[in-house]
């Protein structure tokens, strides 16, 4: 089997490392609009198995001639691309799978009710890959992803969903910097400042950014950690794919994300100067894109691993009924920054997302994910992840308390 990794930043580099030393695949390329970088990539894998190529993530026509011949695409790339690349897919008959989907489609306004959530722009393709005989898996990086099948996990063992809470903490530094996020800085500029999806009473609404501040205990050594409402992939699918198409119900689901008070006062700041807008502007006769220029003066988050220190845990909150007692649900998985850079030779961020990904590549060469059509996570099987993830260094913890 052979697969294309299209974007090799932080964590398409993981990604593909994970499958170049799998065996379940025959030729692992990797793609990428900077052919020096990915040739850095390909160098530090040092795996006969892994070839580049270049390829533009914004050329429907050029991406479907390099996918030919392809089985599975890992799109590694912002999910602004998203639908060009599934197109792509189609037209070259290769099966799909990204990390994340564009939830800065929807222009909801905080206090509305969302009409759509912006997943199903990518949903909506399912009947076309069906036709095809094609995979499309969305959102399979840590959240979303290992986040949504842990709530699929507790919804396995439930009879009645209630709540589905989805809490990412992180106390990692940088040294060297007071300032560096250790994802996407244009994502984290996006997501923060947009108004947070959340489905309360039968409906997907929209709150205000930075709603919701409350503290929670992560496992230490994390600890209690200040929390937000953050607009977010999860909110969007599973009280409707949980609720809904697998009958389990959901009153109430929501996203938060640890942040710490300077990264909040920064991006409030970056929102209220007008830095955080995407669409491009004259600067003495150059256009340019302010949230571009932002990102561009904050560090690259792949070269920030060996630098990071302290511990990240994320995980989801699952609150039902079983045998007509409250149960609750916590699993998570959790990564030191050091240890993990030592050990793998990547930030415990990247790692951490990229690992997930590769999981359903191999999950899927093996045949144990073979339905067809697009889907989220949280539709797909949650055992055969296990043992994996435990010998990729992301055992799964789980903690049950019951109500009697």
């Amino acid at each position: 089997m052979k697969t294309m990794v299209l974007g090799v930043g932080a964590v398409g580099s993981v990604a593909a490392e994970v499958l170049a030393n799998s065996g379940e695949f025959e030729q692992v390329i990797l793609a990428d609009m900077n052919i020096d970088r990915a040739k850095r990539v390909e160098k530090k894998i040092s795996n006969d198995k892994v070839t580049v190529k270049k390829v533009d993530a914004s050329d429907v026509d050029g991406m479907a001639k390099a996918f030919l011949g392809i089985d599975l695409v890992l799109n590694g790339v912002i999910p602004r691309f998203n639908l060009g690349i599934m197109d792509a897919c189609l037209k070259a008959k290769a099966s799909y799978a990204d990390m994340a989907w564009d939830v800065a489609l929807d222009t909801t306004k905080a206090g509305d009710v969302i009409k759509e959530t912006p997943a199903w722009e990518q949903l909506r393709k399912d009947a076309e890959f069906k036709k095809a005989g094609l995979t499309g898996m969305m959102g399979l990086g840590c959240d979303p992803g290992l986040s949504n099948l842990f709530a699929r996990m507790a919804a396995d063992r439930l009879d009645k969903v209630k709540q589905i809470l989805v809490r990412d903490g992180d106390n990692g530094t940088v040294e060297g910097h007071k300032f560096a996020p250790m994802w996407s800085p244009e994502t984290l500029i996006e997501e923060v400042l947009m108004p947070a999806t959340i489905y309360k009473n039968g409906a997907y609404r929209k709150l205000p950014p930075f709603s919701g501040k409350e503290l929670f205990e992560f496992p230490e050594p994390v600890g209690r950690l200040p929390i937000y409402n953050v607009d977010h992939e999860e909110a969007e699918t599973l009280p409707t794919f949980i609720g809904e198409v697998l009958g389990k119900g959901c009153d109430y689901c929501d996203f938060k994300i640890a942040l710490d008070d300077s990264y909040v006062e920064a991006i409030q700041m970056i929102g209220m100067l007008g830095l955080s807008n995407p669409g491009k502007i004259d600067v003495k006769g150059a256009k340019v894109a302010p949230r571009d220029v932002v990102a561009a003066c904050l560090p690259d988050p792949s070269t920030l691993g060996e630098r990071a220190r302290g511990d990240c845990a994320i995980g989801t909150v699952t609150k039902g009924v079983k045998d007509g007692k409250d149960v609750s649900y916590y699993s998570w998985i959790q990564l030191d920054h050091k240890e993990t850079f030592d050990r793998y030779g990547h930030s415990a961020t990247a790692y951490s997302v990229g690992v997930p990904l590769a999981i359903a590549s191999i999950l899927f060469a093996q045949g144990k994910i073979s339905q067809k059509g697009v889907f989220p996570p949280e539709m797909l099987e949650p055992e055969p992840w296990l043992p994996l993830l435990k010998k990729l260094g992301m055992p799964v913890h789980t903690l049950e308390q019951r109500r009697y």
